[in-house]
């Protein structure tokens, strides 16, 4: 019984954060357009091209604020006294889930533009935006 008051309580409070946080603050943009990439593309592409970059934009902010909710939920727990992990732990996956779903969507929404661009465009947009060379870390023998 305890157990289920403690998660009430904590959906309770996690859904009270969410409603709090502001609608108009900064979007997350981590790259250029397409649109602003390729100059070639045609009246059609362009319109499929913000359509679809619309669309995952919504479901991209929708996951992130409930990555968010779910941060400040785990915040809360680990200021509080005592073994907390019964409810950390379903959080903390609940949170990498949520990460994952967002990294799916951005690499889903690629491929989707991808199939609006003839092979030439998604030559320039790759030449334009290269892929980030990942820091190997270093090992020890």
């Amino acid at each position: 019984m305890k157990r289920i008051i403690t998660f009430a309580l904590l959906a309770s409070c996690t859904f009270v954060l969410l409603a709090q946080q502001p609608q108009d603050k900064p979007q997350h943009r981590h790259g250029r357009e397409v649109t602003e990439l390729v100059s070639d593309l045609n009246a059609v592409q362009k319109r499929r091209i913000e359509s679809i970059s619309n669309e995952s934009k919504r479901r991209i902010d929708d996951l992130h604020q409930q990555k968010q909710a779910v941060h400040d939920s785990i915040n809360l727990l680990l200021q509080a006294d005592g073994d907390q992990s019964q409810l950390l732990y379903p959080l903390f996956d609940r949170e990498a889930a949520l990460q994952a779903a967002i990294s799916r969507e951005m690499y889903a929404t690629r491929l989707r533009i991808d199939q609006v661009l003839s092979k030439e465009q998604r030559q320039q947009v790759r030449q334009a935006c290269p892929p980030k060379k990942q820091k190997m870390m270093p090992t020890t023998r």
